[in-house]
């Protein structure tokens, strides 16, 4: 196996090509997966041997997607601003050292960026995540119709990656929200239902070193929970694992509502899982619009300055974070971003009308008026992120332990509405599909239904000689270049004699100074070391 790199989605002993019935037949090879693309199948089956998944050529213009929230992009259009003073040299002009490294790492960053395709592979990969608010609900009943309903019959598709987000693990009092004495009893009992649901005997087929699933990290606030597994094989190509939450609720800082949010590195790809419960009611669309900002910009992962020279040099990052420690969410490859995010039906549309509608399965009727869809065309939220249509009937407010809509009398009558999503940035949009976007009916023991969506996206694996390769050849480039920058000058004599000079006598003799440079050249006359008085100095300039 080359590189030792595991094989990618690819069941045991399978040599041809299976057609799952979600998917239609995948592209033609050649060209990369088009987020905007229907649906399609999973990635191609390959033979054990083969050492890997296949390659998937980069689009001809592989420039990061630009909007407010792509760090990449926003900084290389940034004013260059230091923190050093300037120095003058000594021919009087000012230079600023760190202005010139930063240029000059910018110059180098864009270019190796541009050429990443020379010295990385890319490989197919299948990711899986999914949602649930679970209302503070924790009956034993299966997870299987929801975390593995696009394994097909066999787990020939069974994803490399598991990423799960639950909503309020415990019930939001105050006592919990104040204390959060129970999110740590109540974090184990969901990992463990996880890890038991991902590694059963009739998943593992008794071979959990290659079918298996490792739970990387988890992390809880109050209500929130977020886990990420990865298969067996890949456990050893994965590093830089960190975590953070933000509380965004009571007093905008509590962790009834916002964010919780791991990262890591998979192979060569910086990947990012945020799941979040925004704020609640119909008509707060502000406040989920400003918790959403709020989780985006204040999240935070201290993953070190080698990790984040790391991921510079393989074309990652912007340079501009040199010298720094962390990360936000922003500064990767692929960010997933799921959870409750409470978007509810327009208000311009009354309740017994979304009922009605909702039970219908009239959908097309009810997107338009949807608040996040809304939102994102005005600009307003998750700019540059991207969601599958919502082919799904709204998955808020059931009956707990029913697929019936909540309208007990004795309930207050809430609409329906698509509560529960799922959505994904990326730097290279080409890169990622998603496959399947749906709500699954089992488990219903809360009053939301649950949210998985499974996307293929192409993970980098760089290759480092290449890497060094193009970095030789563009520091001999820039070399060159600062070396033909140098001033040079020619005088038309190196001594000058004035021969016998009496006291008080005036001699002059002619000096040529020509620029034989290709760039301005300054110059000045300057005393003599041992002269006691200072002369006055003429700078000039060719």
């Amino acid at each position: 196996m080359a590189d030792g790199i595991p094989q990618w989605a690819v069941a045991p002993g399978h040599q041809q090509q299976q057609q799952h019935p979600r998917y239609p037949p995948q592209q033609q090879a050649g060209h990369p997966p088009s987020a905007a693309a229907q649906p399609s199948q999973m990635p191609p089956q390959q033979s054990p041997a083969s050492g890997g998944g296949s390659n998937i050529p980069l689009p001809p213009a592989s420039v990061p997607k630009t909007n407010k929230f792509n760090r990449i992009a926003q900084m290389e259009d940034k004013v260059l601003m230091t923190r050093t003073r300037d120095e003058e040299t000594e021919d009087g002009r000012l230079c600023n050292k760190e202005a010139m490294t930063k240029i000059r790492d910018a110059w180098v960053y864009k270019r190796v960026r541009s050429r990443a395709k020379e010295f990385t592979d890319y490989k197919q990969a299948l990711c899986f995540v999914g949602t649930w608010n679970v209302n503070a609900k924790g009956k034993e009943e299966s997870l299987d119709d929801w975390i593995c309903a696009d394994w097909g019959q066999n787990g020939q598709y069974a994803p490399d990656i598991v990423a799960v987000g639950f909503q309020e693990i415990v019930d939001l009092n105050a006592v919990n929200v104040a204390v959060d004495n129970k999110t740590q009893q109540r974090s184990l009992f969901w990992v463990e239902r996880l890890n038991s649901t991902l590694n059963s005997e009739s998943r593992t087929k008794n071979d959990p070193q290659k079918r298996g699933y490792v739970l990387m990290m988890q992390r809880s606030m109050v209500g929130l929970l977020i886990c990420v597994f990865v298969k067996a094989p890949h456990q050893r190509r994965v590093k830089a694992v960190a975590a953070d939450s933000v509380g965004v609720g009571v007093m905008g800082m509590m962790g009834n509502k916002g964010g919780v949010a791991i990262r890591m590195q998979f192979y060569d790809s910086t990947l990012c899982f945020v799941c979040s419960h925004l704020a609640a009611h119909r008509e707060n669309v502000v406040g989920r619009n400003a918790d959403f900002v709020n989780v985006l910009s204040k999240a935070s992962f201290d993953v070190g300055e080698d990790c984040v020279r790391e991921v510079i040099r393989n074309g990652s990052l912007s340079q501009w974070a040199s010298g720094s420690g962390s990360l936000g969410i922003a500064d990767h490859d692929i960010v997933f971003w799921l959870g409750d995010l409470n978007y509810r039906i327009d208000e311009s549309m009354h309740v017994e009308m979304v009922l009605s509608l909702s039970e219908k399965g009239a959908l097309e009727k009810l997107r338009p008026l949807d608040q996040l869809n809304i939102e994102r065309s005005e600009g307003r939220v998750f700019e540059g992120f991207e969601e599958g249509v919502l082919n799904f009937i709204p998955t808020y407010k059931y009956q707990p332990g029913t697929d019936v809509f909540e309208q007990r009398p004795e309930k207050k009558l809430r609409a329906p509405a698509w509560c529960d999503r799922i959505l994904w940035l990326a730097q290279e949009p080409a890169l990622v599909q998603q496959l399947t976007y749906q709500r699954s009916e089992r488990p219903n023991c809360s009053d939301h239904k649950p949210v998985y969506s499974t996307l293929r996206f192409a993970v980098k694996d760089v290759i480092a000689p290449r890497r060094e390769a193009v970095y030789q050849e563009l520091f001999g480039v820039l070399q060159r270049y600062e070396n033909r920058s140098l001033p040079s000058i020619s005088l038309d004599r190196n001594n000058i004699d004035f021969g016998m000079v009496r006291y008080g006598q005036s001699v002059t003799l002619p000096l040529h100074i020509s620029n034989t440079g290709s760039t301005c050249a300054q110059y000045r006359f300057i005393p003599k070391l041992d002269e006691v008085r200072k002369s006055n100095s003429v700078s000039l300039q060719l």
